[in-house]
């Protein structure tokens, strides 16, 4: 059955409509698979076939247009009725002579009888070869490149996508324990890695996890400074350290957590380099609240963390939601203002030739300030 209910669903649909129609969209083609999850409660993973979701200025609710197998996903998840979920024939995959975006461009020309029409340009599946077959079905020389519509819309989260995110925050820091306790000398990376994979995926008693957009990143080394590796078939020996970022998932919704773990007693350095981490991090949580900017929380992150001498020229937090994905940025030149009930996941992350550390938690907005969905130890992880 769908996530939320239809309430909500046509809601998110009518922001969606008032922000077409301040943009002069008479129809809107949503190409990326997480935003028609959001605006139709579709849970396929089949983005690696084009499919859309579309929305017309005249209409309450959104058409579903997938490969002709899929419509037996989007039955079950979507709120939308059999009527509007549409496909197209199984021939038109993987054929060297024909293109789904033919039928996609005919199904789409039969509903939106207008010339202003949005697109989501940079959606996975949608190069410029697909550009090309649907402009040959369907008139795009008034095309506007939607891509942030449906972004901003995700970023204030309701009731309902929050309690899913607390859900999420009881089982990734239920996960994080489970793979630390897992590291010790002789184990198998892999096996580490397996374990987290089901502590993720068994969720809790209450409520199970859902499926991981991503495998778990867990660098294993001295240092460990490869920011998205995942596991080896190696087995722990001392004094190496695990750098762990995974999140768990309800409904599509991820709460993403990381910590360091060390095998024997760090080095000073890397004593160092947690204390600037846990400094920065907390700056950044005291400096998140309604009506800040991004880019006071990413000063406030620098204040605190450049006097420790440590390198980081990466952002340190991002909006976070639906499959991980989000708009905002903690960095100098973003400037969107924070509202009550966004989302952030707050990373410290330093991947560096000579240094490796990562810290992490996803926090919620309110009207006082940032509240982490995790209760993990924000101390020194050593295993001995």
């Amino acid at each position: 059955m769908p996530a939320f209910t239809q309430q909500e669903y046509r809601e998110r649909t009518n922001r969606l409509r008032q922000q077409m129609a301040e943009r002069g969209i008479d129809a809107l083609l949503v190409l990326n698979e997480t935003n028609m999850n959001y605006l139709t409660g579709y849970e396929g993973y089949s983005d690696y076939v084009p499919q859309l979701a579309l929305v017309c200025q005249d209409e309450e609710d959104p058409w579903l247009i997938l490969r002709e197998l899929d419509t037996f996903c989007a039955y079950p998840t979507s709120y939308l009725p059999e009527s509007r979920i549409l496909s197209y024939p199984e021939k038109y995959i993987w054929s060297s002579e024909r293109t789904p975006w033919e039928p996609i461009g005919a199904l789409v020309k039969e509903r939106a009888r207008s010339s202003r029409i949005g697109v989501e340009m940079g959606a996975k599946m949608f190069g410029m070869k697909s550009y090309a077959a649907l402009a040959n079905n369907l008139d795009l020389s008034k095309a506007v490149d939607a891509d942030s519509m449906v972004a901003a819309l995700q970023r204030v989260k309701s009731p309902a996508e929050l309690a899913y995110m607390e859900q999420a925050g009881t089982i990734v820091d239920k996960a994080m324990q489970v793979g630390r306790l897992e590291i010790a000398m002789g184990a198998r990376e892999c096996d580490v890695a397996a374990a987290v994979q089901s502590a993720l995926l068994k969720g809790t008693p209450e409520f199970p996890g859902g499926p991981c957009y991503g495998a778990p990143t867990m660098p294993v080394g001295s240092p460990a400074n490869a920011p998205h590796l995942k596991w080896s078939d190696a087995t722990y020996k001392m004094r190496c350290q695990t750098n762990f970022e995974f999140g768990a998932f309800r409904h599509r919704y991820a709460c993403g957590l990381s910590r360091t773990v060390f095998l024997g007693e760090p080095s000073a350095r890397a004593q160092h380099l947690h204390r600037a981490a846990v400094d920065g991090f907390l700056a950044q949580v005291d400096a998140i609240r309604p009506g800040a900017k991004c880019s006071d929380v990413s000063h406030a992150f620098k204040q605190a963390f450049e006097p420790y001498g440590v390198r980081k020229e990466s952002r340190s937090g991002y909006s976070i939601g639906i499959d991980w994905t989000g708009d905002l940025s903690f960095q100098a030149d973003d400037h969107n203002i924070i509202e009550p009930d966004m989302t952030f996941h707050v990373i410290v992350g330093i991947w560096e030739k000579e240094d490796g550390y990562v810290f992490s938690e996803t926090v919620r907005v309110t009207e006082n300030g940032a509240k982490s969905f995790s209760n993990m130890s924000r101390d020194l992880l050593v295993n001995y």
